[in-house]
């Protein structure tokens, strides 16, 4: 859980990229979605590949999506090689952005505002949660709604 809801501001992010470099951003200035999760997380794997269906079905200008891995970089790596992810991810090892957004578990996705509020938070793995973020993509690019999950994907699982 989390105790930022909607309208509050997103706090800023800090980590390191995947390559050791520092990371910083404040998130705003297009519709975002931030996803933290854990590499040992069984449902962090459950979603991610997910999460790679949203960023390979819509084109990434209008939107954009950051991953925010609990993990050293190393770590990092070597799941984004497993699940085979292509998008953005940030190490957040040391927990400072973690604790920023007053997590309670992972996986945790927040849909950030272009002027930085929060719209929208899952918890867990939340089938028709992660469909409504497909869906606000999708009106967003004026493009049609494509499914990211899978008919056997279970409605709800905690993290």
């Amino acid at each position: 859980m989390t105790s930022l809801k909607r309208g509050d501001h997103a706090p800023t992010l800090i980590g390191l990229s995947l390559d050791g470099q520092p990371y910083l951003e404040q998130p705003g200035g297009m519709l975002t979605i931030l996803i933290f999760f854990k590499e040992s997380c069984p449902t962090c794997r459950l979603i991610l590949p997910r999460i790679e269906n949203l960023y390979r079905t819509y084109p990434p200008s209008g939107w954009r999506l950051l991953g925010i891995g609990q993990d050293e970089p190393q770590t990092l790596q070597r799941l984004v090689q497993q699940l085979h992810l292509s998008f953005p991810i940030i190490s957040d090892h040391h927990f400072t952005s973690s604790i920023a957004y007053h997590l309670t578990h992972v996986p945790t996705a927040f849909l950030i505002s272009p002027q930085g509020e929060i719209l929208e938070t899952l918890v867990g793995f939340d089938r028709d949660k992660l469909e409504a973020f497909s869906r606000q993509i999708a009106q967003k690019l004026n493009v049609p709604f494509q499914p990211i999950t899978q008919n056997d994907d279970p409605a709800f699982r905690p993290g």
